[in-house]
């Protein structure tokens, strides 16, 4: 009767300490999902993240148009995990084929990165924004306006497409009539 005891005491308290692993930020791929929602919208913000709610998407989607070449993106700080915001930016910067100025803002930190636009202008953009700003989401709004005033005093160029080779016709080849053996004398 003891060893029963013992055993379920045992049994108790290995499930009191032993907790059920949380998913970490390597199993919750949020740049995955960001670069995703990104295909068909200019703005993803997360769920749950603190300081958001379910009207956070559009109040920042007010400030952009559908021509802007720019994505504001919201994730949670674990996503922080293992790695850095300069690192994130590039990877959402890659899965949009490298053609959008990024905001982006992963707990209370934001960074501003560009692959099209001077290099630093965007870094710097949000910089000023960050000084001026007591959120991330007034940070991401101030840096959208700050990008918008930049690119009306210096207008880039929009992207164009490749055009595709015309093939040329090639003139079609006539048969030689070669000297036969009694031609040669």
């Amino acid at each position: 009767m003891k060893r029963i005891f013992l055993f379920l005491l045992v049994l108790l308290l290995f499930a009191i300490f032993v907790t059920v692993p949380k998913a970490s930020a390597q199993e919750v791929d949020y740049v995955a999902d960001a670069i995703k929602a990104l295909k068909t919208s200019n703005v993803y913000v997360s769920p749950g993240i603190p300081g958001t709610d379910y009207n956070t998407e559009s109040e920042l989607k007010k400030f952009l148009t559908d021509v802007d070449r720019m994505v504001l993106i919201m994730l949670p700080a674990d996503t922080l995990t293992g790695t850095d915001m300069y690192s994130i930016a590039q990877k959402i910067s890659a899965g949009l084929e490298n053609q959008k100025t990024i905001g982006l803002a992963i707990g209370d930190d934001v960074i501003g990165y560009s692959p099209i636009l001077p290099s630093g202008i965007a870094s710097d953009k949000m910089s000023r924004a960050k000084s001026v700003s007591n959120d991330p989401i007034t940070a991401l709004i101030t840096f959208t306006q700050n990008i918008h005033s930049w690119q009306s005093k210096y207008p880039q160029p929009m992207p164009t497409a490749t055009p595709q080779p015309t093939p040329t016709p090639r003139p079609t080849m006539q048969p030689i009539s070669l000297p036969k053996i009694n031609d040669i004398p």
